[in-house]
């Protein structure tokens, strides 16, 4: 089977349809001029019929009658002569009675008929129809005949007529001709000019593909290849992001493993080269190193799973309240060994009941309260506050110094994005609480946004829509 490239199928369409117009307006030009030619002669045709009328009266009135006249055939062509003085010559030969057979609907002489008051022929061929065009002859007020014209329907061949129209017709099929040449060099020009952009499409796409995520193309207007030229280098800009986030993914998580696995390495060459003792101290160590490297790899886990879909949700009716009050309880001991306190300013009596995880939910309140307990400089607290807006049930964490810079705030729910202040492992995290918080907020359709605190620290506010009660009207 035969495959055609783009420009080759967009030339056949183009010259197609440039042929099927170039036809179609012949046709109709065609058509349209022999209608309009025809009622031209038609026109001229009537105009001598009205001039006959006057002769043909002038010689009633001289004779009296018709009966000469149907006597004298060549009188009869005599008083039509005034009507082809410019396209007759003189001739003395009396042309051959036609007869009907041969009627050839031409000669303006041959179809124009002369009838009595009664209607009976006197000069002509009357046809068993009425004649198209019929004038009454009145001489002092009396009908003494009619003068009638039978229109022709159409041209014969061998009439001057049809050879004008037949040399018109030559001169439509040349332009015609000339106009589908003009076509095929316009067609070509065209199809190259419109797939000219989808070939650089084509490349840049085949770049893409090799790796190439840096590579652009132009912007090529405002019509649907315009439309697919932003997109492309939309998709390509969104994909060199993602190659670039995939490095870093893969450098972060390379350096958090290395670090607690060196410190391993270390003090265990330490023991085995007789400079440090298996002690209590050494192995309590090396067992916080390993629950460091166990929470990270679990927390990676979770996020892979958050990321893709995966992670399972099983959602119940609870109490958001009370579940942050659990969270509360808590983390109390720990923020107090931190030198921190919060500072709860959820009303006592406040429930808000939302259709949740609580297990999930726990790790989203349990994430927050560590990123605050990590980061926050003692003496200091966290503020937390509960409100009801519409539909939504409001969580505002805030808490106290150190603050973030404005352009690390669009970040923190980046995978393994931290600070570079709090790079540090004594007090720092891997970077992934956040991620899998914004996560689990947008798996109950909510909503987590980060701010400044107006405590001078870092604010961080939870919406998760409230489950809508039906009341009962009584």
């Amino acid at each position: 089977m035969l495959s055609f490239s783009i420009r080759t199928k967009l030339f056949i369409v183009i010259f197609l349809a440039c042929s099927i117009a170039v036809a179609a307006a012949l046709s109709f030009v065609h058509f349209q001029f022999r209608l309009t030619y025809l009622e031209f002669v038609r026109q001229q045709e009537n105009e001598h019929l009205q001039q006959l009328k006057a002769t043909v009266l002038a010689y009633y009135a001289q004779h009296g009658s018709w009966e000469n006249l149907k006597k004298d055939r060549r009188q009869w062509f005599l008083l039509q002569r005034p009507l082809h003085e410019q396209t007759e010559t003189e001739s003395k030969d009396l042309p051959p009675a036609p007869s009907l057979n041969r009627l050839t609907r031409f000669d303006v002489r041959r179809r124009t008929v002369l009838l009595d008051a009664n209607h009976q022929l006197v000069q002509g061929i009357q046809l068993k129809d009425p004649p198209d065009l019929e004038y009454q002859l009145e001489f002092k007020q009396q009908i003494v005949g009619y003068l009638g014209l039978y229109q022709r329907t159409g041209f014969s061949d061998s009439s001057e007529d049809a050879k004008f129209l037949e040399k018109q017709n030559r001169t439509l099929v040349i332009i015609a001709f000339m106009t589908l040449l003009g076509s095929l060099l316009v067609a070509f020009l065209l199809a190259r000019q419109l797939v000219r952009p989808i070939q650089h499409l084509r490349h840049s796409t085949s770049e893409l593909a090799d790796g190439n995520y840096a590579t652009r193309i132009a912007e090529l207007g405002r019509d649907e290849l315009g439309q697919l030229s932003s997109d492309f280098n939309r998709l390509a800009e969104r994909l060199q992001q993602t190659e670039q986030a995939r490095r870093q993914w893969i450098q972060d998580i390379a350096h958090e493993l290395r670090t607690p696995l060196s410190i391993l390495r270390g003090e265990i060459e330490a023991i085995q080269d007789g400079i440090n003792q298996a002690d209590e101290h050494t192995i309590h160590s090396l067992h916080q190193e390993t629950l460091h490297l166990q929470r990270l790899v679990e927390d990676l886990y979770t996020l892979s799973l958050s990321d893709s879909g995966a992670l399972s949700y099983h959602k119940t009716e609870i109490d958001l309240v009370g579940s942050l009050t659990m969270s509360v309880n808590q983390f109390e001991h720990s923020f107090h060994e931190q030198g921190l306190t919060i500072n709860n300013r959820i009303p006592t009596k406040a429930t808000a009941w939302i259709q949740a995880d609580e297990q999930r939910l726990q790790q989203l309140f349990h994430n927050l309260f560590k990123n605050s307990l990590r980061y926050t400089d003692a003496p200091g607290c966290l503020e937390l506050q509960f409100k009801k807006q519409g539909h939504f049930a409001e969580i505002i964490f805030a808490d106290t110094a150190p603050s973030v810079p404005d352009a690390a705030l669009p970040h923190l729910f980046e995978r393994l994005f931290r600070v570079e202040s709090s790079r540090n492992r004594l007090t720092g995290g891997a970077g992934i609480g956040l991620s899998i918080c914004h996560n689990i907020v947008e798996a109950h359709s909510g909503s987590i946004q980060t701010s400044h605190s107006p405590l001078g620290g870092l604010q961080i506010t939870v919406k998760l829509p409230l489950k809508i009660v039906n009341k009962k009207i009584n």
